[in-house]
């Protein structure tokens, strides 16, 4: 009996840090563009979820959400100084720094996606954070935020930012 407790004790103690907000995929290629979705596991100790606000950092400047029935989208965007280049001739003037989704609910004991297409800043070899905070019913909050400071890791932290390693750009005729 004591064999088995022990397992399952550990096992307790490590679901925690597995059962946060994730981006699938894991990985992208810097420059490119990827679909990625937010999965939220659960609702925040038994209440439903309600609100869901991915935020993206500095060097994001597309960003664009796939609705889902039965929620409301709000996309916020701050202003570029100096506008850039958007390969089509014109300009970006502005970027999205977050991406709202709000309705449900999506009960406790289920799960959902949240998907988004956006462009990805970077050259490679670094972990890009998308802050993510989950608002549930009766005024309750799980915020998926944390960075890990250099040297630790995302399960260091209890409530981690879903993380996406940025990969180099392929060269053509390179393997």
């Amino acid at each position: 009996m004591k064999r088995l407790l022990l397992p399952l004790a550990a096992l307790a103690l490590a679901m925690p840090a597995a059962a946060h907000v994730t981006i699938d995929p894991p990985q992208a290629v810097a420059g490119g563009y990827l679909r990625a979705t937010f999965r939220v596991p659960h609702g925040c100790d038994g209440a439903a979820t309600e609100r869901l606000v991915v935020s993206f950092p500095e060097g994001v400047t597309i960003a664009r959400p796939m609705p889902k029935p039965g929620w409301r989208l709000t996309i916020t965007r701050a202003p570029l100084d100096p506008p850039i280049d958007n390969g089509h001739g014109g300009q970006i003037r502005e970027r999205v720094t977050s991406i709202a989704w709000e309705g449900g609910p999506l009960p406790d004991e289920q799960y959902d996606e949240f998907t988004v297409m956006f462009r990805v800043p970077g050259h490679g070899g670094e972990v890009l954070h998308l802050p993510t905070v989950q608002h549930c019913s009766g005024g309750a909050t799980a915020a998926w935020t944390e960075v890990p400071e250099t040297g630790r890791r995302a399960t260091d932290y209890r409530h981690p930012a879903p993380a996406l390693r940025v990969t180099p750009p392929r060269i053509p005729g390179s393997n």
